[in-house]
């Protein structure tokens, strides 16, 4: 064990399993949940269009760890749906909840309809330990999620990298095979908002994108004011 100096009046606390305490700091946040439509979502994952991408998202990924038998689990093409939709909404919503975008963070509520138990949400919140995690902006926007909804379809349907972003497959031999249509021009985001360091990102499964069939997209159309 390290000896601090006696001059400093202090002694190193040992932890383990027979200690009745452990140090903590109390967080406070705030956030906003989105619920995905489940008979909408599995009416998107049997598009042909959909189908198809997926397979090039799972040959991507078996590239990305060949041989590694302890690689994560091909998340399914919902996860990327949700991913990405998660991505643009942060980046809309940053802009007037008062936030800096690196101070969002994501969780991504998903599983298949054969889990018994499908799930289709995206948790976007904010914490601190002190009261700036409780201003209120970010629930505040979530009263107009529409607004955003609208401003990240927008966002998702040109890159300032297209047709080269738009273009990109996760099966091309260019080592970027966790993602589809995804770069720092449209969504990615600072690396500690994001639960998988920006992978698993394409936004032709979110809104139509250039060179893609309408189809693939879960937002057909620009969602509508309410």
């Amino acid at each position: 064990a390290a000896v601090l100096p006696r001059r400093l009046r202090a002694r190193m606390q040992p932890l383990g399993l027979t200690q009745n305490w452990l140090p903590a700091a109390e967080i406070f946040g705030e956030g906003v949940l989105l619920c995905l439509d489940e008979e909408a979502v599995r009416e998107w994952e049997g598009r042909p269009a959909v189908v198809k991408r997926t397979e090039q998202l799972i040959e991507g990924y078996e590239k990305e760890f060949s041989g590694d038998s302890k690689g994560p689990g091909f998340p399914g093409a919902r996860f990327y749906l949700l991913h990405s939709l998660a991505h643009l909404l942060m980046s809309s919503i940053s802009l007037q909840c008062g936030y800096s975008a690196s101070a969002l963070s994501e969780r991504i509520y998903c599983a298949p309809a054969e889990d018994g138990m499908p799930m289709a949400a995206i948790l976007i919140m904010t914490g601190t330990s002190g009261a700036e995690g409780t201003l209120g902006g970010l629930v505040e926007q979530g009263r107009h999620i529409a607004r955003h909804l609208r401003r990240a379809y927008d966002m998702g349907t040109l890159c300032s990298n297209d047709p080269v972003c738009a273009h990109h497959s996760p099966d091309d031999p260019s080592c970027r095979y966790l993602e589809g249509a995804a770069c720092h021009g449209c969504l990615f985001v600072a690396e500690p908002a994001c639960e998988r360091f920006n992978r698993y990102l394409d936004r032709a499964l979110v809104v139509p994108t250039l060179g893609h069939k309408p189809e693939l997209a879960f937002f057909l159309e620009r969602p509508c004011r309410t």
